[in-house]
Order: structure tokens, then sequence, then C-alpha cells
């Protein structure tokens, strides 16, 4: 719950109480007050912030969190590593293709564009790497055949959209 500055514990107290009269129990553990100006805090994958806008007016920032970002690295990698140079690319590609997409379409809301370009870059860097030690290259990594164009045209990587626009398109 946001709330202005100096009314936490109040609206905490309140919401308490509120809970109790439902025989409801709010979970202590997981339950704290925090100046979200200084501290932010993470919320189902979502890093939640205040940040200053180009128009130097404060608003609340919401990004995916470095974990949630950290585990897509880490299934990317699954996907990439040198054990699954015996599949065909088609197969890896369609794996990676579900779990960014499904990725991507849950954390799109918010201002994930930076995130999502990184992310972008990431997926296609461990993809890129691992057509060209499955096809035993040894120089050119950056090849014609594997230039982002290529990727996304000819083995169907999957392109996150790189502003929010794009998700009504």
């Amino acid at each position: 719950m946001l709330c202005r500055k100096g009314q936490g514990a109040e609206a905490y107290r309140r919401l308490k109480a509120w809970l109790e009269k439902r025989r409801l129990k709010l979970n202590e553990e997981k339950t704290k007050v925090v100046d979200f100006a200084k501290d932010g805090l993470e919320f189902l994958g979502f890093r939640l912030s205040w940040c200053k806008g180009r128009s130097r007016k404060n608003y609340p920032h919401c990004e995916p969190s470095a974990k949630s970002t950290q585990n897509l690295r880490d299934a990317v990698r699954e996907e990439t590593e040198r054990d699954t140079h015996w599949k065909g690319p088609e197969e890896v590609i369609q794996r990676i293709n579900q779990r960014v997409r499904g990725w991507a379409g849950y954390f799109h809301c918010g201002n994930s564009t930076k995130v999502f370009a990184k992310m972008q870059w990431y997926v296609e860097e461990r993809v890129r790497l691992w057509l060209w030690k499955k096809h035993a290259k040894s120089r050119g990594r950056y090849a014609p055949e594997y230039t982002h164009q290529n990727l996304k045209e000819k083995y169907g990587l999957y392109q996150m959209p790189d502003y929010a626009a794009r998700w009504n398109s």
C-alpha cells in the first residue's frame, strides 16, 4: 500500500484493525513499513522505486527485479549450454522463445524498456554463441549468418518489444 510520507504507520494500524474485524490476520513477517523514496521494494517479481522522470517530476518506477532477470538468464543459459549442441536450432530456439515470451508478457507493464533491451541483448548473445559453437566455427562469431536480423528472420528468435506502444500493435 502506498501512502503519503509520514502516514505509513497509521495506514498499517488501520489496515490491521480492518482485517481483524473480518477475522483475518496480517502476516507480520511479510509486512513492513518502508520509506519508498529511499528504499523502494520488491513485489511479485517487480522492483518498485521512486524515480525522477525527464520532466523532473517524481513517479513510482516499476520494472522487473534483478532476481527475475537473473532467473530468465539462468533459463536461457540452461537451454544454450554445451550439452545441448546435439539438439536442433528449431527446438532450442522454440524453448527459449517460450520462456522469453512468457517473461516479457508478465513484465510488459511498467517501465520495462531498458530491462527488456538488456535481456534481448543477452538472449541474442547466448543464441549467437550457441549456434557458433554448434556449427564449430573458428572465427566470425558476428558473421552475417548470426546477425540480429538473421536470428530473428531465419531462426525465428522472439523479439521483445522495445517500447510500450508496440504491445498494442
